[in-house]
């Protein structure tokens, strides 16, 4: 079964630094290529040229970094409407995967998602930028031109603060005073982020409520709740600083003191712990990833398959993903199938057997370490759970070859 996410979108981290690239700053945005709109209108960057500022972001339903950036987008994008910016959040995933997120994440994200058009619109700004990681922003002016690109936790909001400069229309005193309370708003937020301390807050807050009772909601349909906002920035913050240590190679001891201060702070859903867990096994396998592929230090290829051989998690799709690049990737000319079932028996062992996509995994994977029989088991098992008769076609043609390739399946090292 084919999966849709492309090898380097699929570590979600922190990108750092970009490198050299071919595009720049300045350069001409490229078009959204867009499959499907999930949310919202279809936004043509050459129609509202001249008129609107656009972010384009570029996320996944399995990223937990996109994930926690996601009520941080949907904060800037109510702030930033009346200053005419629209939000487009990308992914090269397929509709039916996005929509059921989309819905369950309900008001929380409430800006436009597409479904990329075959990775043209990921292809036109990560690829031409030289960006290997999501969740990753890119600022389009109101000249057509990409303006600021990075981590949409760190420093979009400043970035549009200054490209979204262009005054509204004839705006209402009622306007201008939301505009005014929204911009407060932002103060507030960047406050409650850095750990300010609480008497920094108190005026703030008091303008803030006194905004929000004269103006009936700084935000329409939204009540304001500064114990709440303070909490979720503080949060938001403490855990791109954790990202940025795990990237940066900081110690079990640096780590442990940012599980700890953001512990009291995490929704009641969030687990600290196995995030951190999900966080490093993303990063581990981007550097082996980049080993294998020629795109880093190829001296400690066998070192970090040891280390990744170590790494017990709880995310399925993730390991599942991991198992499916490290047996089909084209990049990669030395595979290590020993290592693709331990993911890939990971992820099925997660599913209790009962996911289609992890079964077609888990069997090409035995079948790759020659043990062809269980593969044909679990291929025919992925078959009898998939109901989209295309996918069930694709599964079949797969199970035909390793039944006809039995005879000659060996283990590959």
């Amino acid at each position: 079964m084919k999966k849709t996410i492309l090898p380097l979108a699929l570590l979600g981290v922190l990108t750092l630094g970009t490198g050299l690239t071919a595009a720049e700053l300045g350069d001409p945005a490229a078009p959204l290529e867009i499959d499907e709109w999930v949310k919202g209108d279809a936004v043509d960057l050459a129609a509202v040229k001249g008129q609107k500022v656009v972010v384009v972001e570029f996320w996944a339903t399995w990223c937990g970094p996109c994930r926690q950036s996601i009520p941080h987008l949907t904060d800037m994008q109510r702030a930033f409407r009346d200053r005419g910016v629209i939000f487009v959040g990308v992914s090269d995933e397929t509709a039916a995967k996005v929509k059921p997120f989309v819905d369950g994440m309900g008001e929380k994200m409430d800006y436009t998602v597409a479904v990329d058009r075959n990775g043209k619109t990921t292809a036109g700004y990560l690829g031409a930028y030289g960006i290997n990681g999501i969740p990753h922003a890119f600022i389009v002016d109101q000249q057509g031109r990409v303006a600021w690109h990075g981590h949409p936790m760190d420093g979009l909001d400043k970035a549009l603060t200054k490209i979204a400069t262009v005054a509204t229309p004839a705006q209402t005193a009622a306007d201008q005073k939301r505009s005014e309370a929204q911009r407060k708003l932002r103060e507030y937020t960047e406050l409650a982020a850095a750990g300010s301390e609480p008497d920094k807050f108190a005026p703030l807050g008091r303008q803030l409520l006194a905004l929000e009772a004269e103006l009936g909601g700084i935000e329409p349909g939204r009540k304001l709740d500064l114990a709440e906002l303070r909490r979720a920035a503080r949060f938001q913050a403490l855990m791109r600083d954790y990202q940025r240590a795990v990237a940066a190679g900081k110690s079990e001891t640096e780590l442990l003191k940012l599980e700890q201060q953001a512990a009291p702070l995490a929704p009641a859903s969030f687990k600290i712990s196995e995030f951190g867990r999900q966080f490093q096994l993303q990063r581990l396998f981007q550097d082996y990833y980049r080993s294998l592929t020629g795109k880093g230090d190829n001296s400690n290829t066998a070192e970090l398959a040891r280390k990744l051989e170590l790494v017990e998690s709880k995310d399925l799709e993730l390991q599942n993903e991991i198992a499916w690049t490290l047996l089909t990737d084209e990049k990669i000319k030395t595979r290590n199938p020993k290592l693709a079932l331990k993911f890939a028996q990971a992820a099925f062992q997660l599913s209790g057997g009962n996911d289609p996509g992890a079964l077609d995994t888990y069997a090409r994977a035995l079948f790759e370490t020659g043990n062809p029989a269980e593969a044909i088991k679990q291929q025919q098992r992925a078959i009898e759970l998939t109901e989209d008769k295309g996918k069930q076609a694709e599964l079949g043609e797969t199970l035909k070859r390793y039944q006809r390739d039995t005879s000659t399946a060996k283990p590959r090292n």
